[in-house]
Formats: C-alpha cells, structure tokens, sequence
C-alpha cells in the first residue's frame, strides 16, 4: 500500500510538472522557482521580478497577431482561473487569482503578458459589469 507521503509527493510533483508546462504560474513565484522551472514550460516566457525577487510578470513574444491569440489560448485553457475576456485584448482571471493577460502590438511582432492586479472588488465587478 502507498504510503500518504508518497501520494502527497507525487501529488506536488505532478502539480509542479503540469503548472510549469503551460504558463502564467510565474507570477508570484520567486526567481528561483522560476529559474528551476522554466526549462520545463512549453512557453518560454520572458520574465519581470520586482526587489523581493518575485515575478510580477510574464511576457511572451511572437511575430504576428496570431501567434499571440494562439499563446492567449493555451494561457486561458486553465479553467481554475475562471478566465473571462473583458475585450479584444484583455482577459482576466477570477477575483481570488487577480491575473491579467494582454495582448499588444509591437513594431516587429506582438507581446502577450501576464500580470497580477490589484484590484478592489468593487472594481473587478465594474470590469465584468461592461462583459
């Protein structure tokens, strides 16, 4: 019989090994965390920490428009973060996440980032208001 040791441990490997394959896990995490993952994603994101050492953001790159809408989908595809799109380019996670991703347009390509907000209730709920 497995041990519950064994199964929490497997457990947190399997969480690790799924939350570093996607993206938008980075944030929050601390650079060394980061560092030891992202070998693992299938996105490479580029990323931002502040003085504590921890991501506040993730910036994925690509060349065209589409690329970055195929990128928005695999970030969104996590359904724990209730991901709702306010508009064209700009989805936002459930209250309890505070993530924002966006997409922009740059002069050779386009920048898809994650970013956590913080945001009142107040002004989460005005945002899905206008959804």
């Amino acid at each position: 019989m497995i041990s519950k040791k064994a199964i929490y441990f497997f457990s947190f490997c399997f969480l690790a090994f799924s939350s570093a394959s996607y993206g938008q896990y980075f944030v929050g995490k601390s650079e060394a965390w980061c560092k030891q993952n992202r070998a693992n994603a299938i996105l490479k994101p580029t990323l931002s920490y502040n003085s504590e050492k921890e991501c506040t953001r993730e910036i994925y790159w690509g060349k065209e428009m589409t690329e970055c809408e195929k990128i928005v989908k695999l970030l969104t595809k996590d359904t724990t973060y209730g991901w709702i799109r306010i508009n064209e380019n700009q989805w936002v996670s459930n209250f309890t996440n505070q993530l924002l991703v966006e997409i922009h347009e740059v002069k050779k390509g386009c920048r898809t980032q994650v970013l956590r907000t913080e945001w009142t209730k107040e002004l989460y709920d005005l945002l899905l208001k206008n959804e």
